[in-house]
């Protein structure tokens, strides 16, 4: 199975050499010379009890690769920023049975943008730490506002109630976006998922991100 990944990674090379995630310079590196390094990435942080893993600030470079890989229409950058952030998850010891779980899009949005960004982050954790996924978990019964400018306050009213459990889950999950500011969507990811007795035992998120007060 390794084998097969690698010859497949070979020819994906191949076929579109990788390019920095946030200018699109060929790059054999997730971020280009001029656009990189990432700044040093924080020490974890417990959110609500669970380690919160990020690549860093919601800041250049990684915030330009960002909006480019959710809204401009850029899916495959989940690839390399996966893989980054597949090494910062090194620093946790998962229990065994612990599965990957995107935070969903409502399906209005999905039917627009093409595809979530963070399930696709979430299939390349999956494929790179060796954990299993499940995509389609929970449903975002209420297409929420747009996060991003909005203050504290109204970002925390924003997620309430707005997930569903689709079906019996795993025990354990890692939640999976690609922002986190107030914390206020995987709060109620979570909250959902207990009712399901399902545990959060982490989040992986791309950045985090300042709200406005």
């Amino acid at each position: 199975m390794r084998l097969l990944s690698r010859v497949a990674s070979l020819l994906l090379d191949a076929l579109a050499p990788p390019c920095c995630a946030a200018c699109d310079e060929p790059s054999a590196s997730a971020f280009c010379a001029t656009c990189g390094p990432l700044s040093a990435a924080p020490e974890p942080r417990l959110l609500d009890g669970a380690p919160l893993i990020v690549l860093g600030r919601y800041e250049p470079p990684l915030s330009d690769a960002i909006v480019r890989f959710k809204y401009g229409g850029h899916p495959e950058l989940a690839r390399g920023l996966g893989q980054l952030l597949a090494r910062a998850l090194e620093l946790l010891d998962a229990p065994a049975g612990t599965t990957l779980v995107p935070v969903p899009l409502h399906p209005r949005r999905l039917a627009t943008r093409g595809y979530n960004q963070a399930a696709l982050l979430a299939q390349e954790l999956g494929h790179s730490r060796g954990l299993p996924c499940e995509p389609r978990l929970l449903l975002r019964t209420r297409d929420t506002e747009h996060q991003v400018g909005k203050a504290r306050a109204a970002r925390l009213g924003n997620a309430t109630d707005a997930f569903a459990l689709r079906k019996a889950g795993p025990r354990r999950v890692v939640l999976v976006d690609d922002v986190v500011t107030t914390g206020s969507t995987i709060r109620a990811c979570a909250q959902t998922l207990a009712l399901g007795g399902i545990e959060v035992v982490a989040i992986a998120a791309l950045a985090e991100a300042s709200a406005p007060r």
